[in-house]
């Protein structure tokens, strides 16, 4: 096993705020070469990784403060991970401008809910939609609202849900990478079976000690299935000559399921 972490080029930021501070940003993206998954510590501790309160390479004056991991979308079982820069110098007591920096309070910081629409293709208005979200090889009835083998566009109603949370506790985002992509097995917070697809945590520790936890998880009013026309070989919808009729699937594109027992609440 070896970590191997790389300096995304052109990830390096500088800010200035209105008070004269800077701040400043580096990005990596990190991994095992042998796929294994990865730890925190192993993330935080790979070769050529700062250490919290070292001068910016490039930069005199700005000093590593905090990190940001978040599960990468580039390759399983990677992470990003960005360190980010204050000018605020580290006191021996390991807070900012030579006071010691009080430790946030913890538990559950925010719950938050955006409902939005996602525009999805449909050939089958008002369709059956399988019990907890799994694969139809029938089809799924509903009224055609196709022309001619093609689509329309809906506007299906989804929700992003954020939690919060802040612990004295380090926390191992290896730990979420088996469970990242897949729905909900049993009812959650009022939401049905399979409605839900955890998509994702992000971890933040600071120079005051405690670690800022975020949890992303999406909702689907249909359960993330997606409609499916029968097709011939050639990749042509299958339309009955007689009737106009097409067959219609609902097809899940995230079988896997979980139990959402890992979230805060």
């Amino acid at each position: 096993m070896s970590v191997v972490a790389v300096e995304l080029a052109g990830s390096k930021s500088i800010k200035s705020a209105s008070d004269g501070k800077r701040s400043a940003s580096r990005k990596w993206f990190v991994y095992d070469d042998e796929g294994a998954n990865l730890v925190i510590d192993d993330i935080v501790n790979a070769t050529g990784m700062p250490t919290m309160g070292q001068v910016h390479p490039d930069l005199g004056g700005l000093f590593a403060a905090n990190w940001d991991i978040s599960v990468s979308e580039d390759r399983a079982n990677a992470w990003d991970i960005v360190w980010g820069y204050s000018s605020d110098e580290p006191s021996s007591t390991g807070g900012g401008g030579g006071e010691e920096e009080e430790a946030l309070p913890t538990g559950i910081q925010g719950y938050s809910t955006t409902v939005g629409i996602t525009i999805i293709d449909i050939w089958k208005s008002s369709p059956d939609i399988p019990s907890g979200g799994a694969n139809s090889a029938t089809d799924c009835a509903g009224t055609l609202v196709a022309e001619g083998g093609e689509p329309i566009s809906l506007a299906l109603p989804t929700a992003e849900i954020s939690i919060r949370k802040t612990t004295n506790t380090m926390i191992s985002g290896g730990a979420f990478t088996g469970v990242v992509g897949k729905r909900n097995s049993g009812a959650w917070q009022g939401y049905p079976i399979g409605s839900l697809l955890f998509t994702g945590v992000n971890i933040n520790h600071t120079r005051g000690g405690a670690n800022e936890i975020e949890w992303t998880v999406a909702y689907d009013s249909w359960l993330h299935l997606r409609q499916a026309p029968e097709r011939d070989s050639t990749g042509s919808v299958v339309i009955d000559a007689d009737t106009g009729a097409i067959n219609v699937f609902m097809k899940q594109p995230f079988p896997d399921t979980t139990s959402f027992g890992f979230l805060p609440f």
